[in-house]
């Protein structure tokens, strides 16, 4: 049997892990422990499996001196500022010298790197990376972006040391886990829709989004993960089935019979962040298990809002 570690465990991905790992297992992919390292505490309840082991490790990937010894590990670490990104990685290039070549490797970047599209448009991964493209984004999203560019090209200089390494690209995602951050449009929506009695959609411009179920993220990383190889595969992660905010809005109102106050775009300027997933479903043969709509019923019947 295999262990699984991800550096950068205390947010919604390494619960979203968690959750899986304990209610679904990995033993398709022979994975009984799961290791979690982070910085923060991780302090949260989630219900225990006999048939795997979860371990957590206090510490910082930019400080630390030495990593547990694993079959497969995700690098999932991210800081809030774009220096302290380069001092994690930089890091952990010196602790990668000491981990098995063997050892399947996989970085999350972010659907960021494509940077500010401008037209309803799902992205594939061949894709150019461009500068330029970038610049239009606020500035934290462009220094956001910009680190996972470089720590991208660290990646893959890893492959050409004959490491087993994988990228995928993520975009954006959705569980119960995901539910108390109302920095995302669908957690304030259904927050509004359930303590204010109503929704405000108050986007000036017309935004696209697709939603994937934390569990489809799940699975789709570690079949990327188990396919890492020295030629450093590439994958977009998330759903390609887009829709607009408004859109969301009322099918949230519909779920909950409340009203909606939507503020008029005023800017024609589009918004769209939706991946192509073509690769994945074709190399891979991965798919998307489960419908927005049914999602979102059932975590509001298992009362996770």
């Amino acid at each position: 049997m295999k262990k699984l570690l991800i550096i950068g465990g205390s947010g919604f991905l390494g619960k979203s892990f968690i959750d899986y790992a304990t209610s679904k297992t990995f033993v398709k992919w022979k994975i009984n422990e799961l290791i979690l390292l982070s910085r923060r505490k991780i302090n949260f309840k989630f219900k225990k499996n006999k048939k795997i082991k979860i371990k957590f490790i206090r510490g910082d990937i930019s400080k630390i001196k030495k990593i547990p010894k694993t079959e497969y590990i995700i690098y999932a670490a991210n800081s809030q500022t774009y220096k302290s990104n380069l001092k994690g990685i930089r890091n952990f290039s010196f602790l990668i010298k000491k981990i098995p070549i063997k050892t399947k490797i996989l970085f999350t970047s972010s659907g960021a790197v494509y940077g500010n599209i401008g037209k309803i448009k799902k992205i594939g991964e061949q894709e150019k990376l461009k500068f330029k493209k970038i610049l239009g984004l606020s500035k934290n999203k462009r220094d956001y972006a910009k680190s996972k560019i470089k720590i991208e090209k660290i990646f893959k200089s890893f492959a050409n040391k004959k490491y087993n390494i994988s990228i995928a690209r993520m975009f954006t995602f959705f569980g119960k886990r995901i539910l108390s951050d109302r920095s995302y449009a669908i957690s304030d929506f259904i927050h509004s829709a359930t303590y204010k009695g109503k929704i405000v959609v108050n986007s000036s411009h017309p935004v696209y989004r697709s939603y994937m179920h934390s569990n489809d993220m799940v699975n789709w990383l570690i079949s990327i993960l188990t396919s890492s190889s020295k030629k450093c595969p590439i994958y977009n992660v998330g759903s390609d089935k887009e829709i607009s905010i408004k859109n969301l809005a009322e099918l949230i109102s519909k779920i909950f019979k409340k009203p909606i106050l939507l503020n008029k775009s005023k800017n024609k300027k589009i918004d769209c962040y939706v991946p192509s997933v073509k690769k994945a479903k074709n190399k891979l043969g991965l798919k998307i298990n489960y419908n927005l709509e049914n999602l979102i019923k059932s975590i509001i019947k298992n009362k996770h809002v």
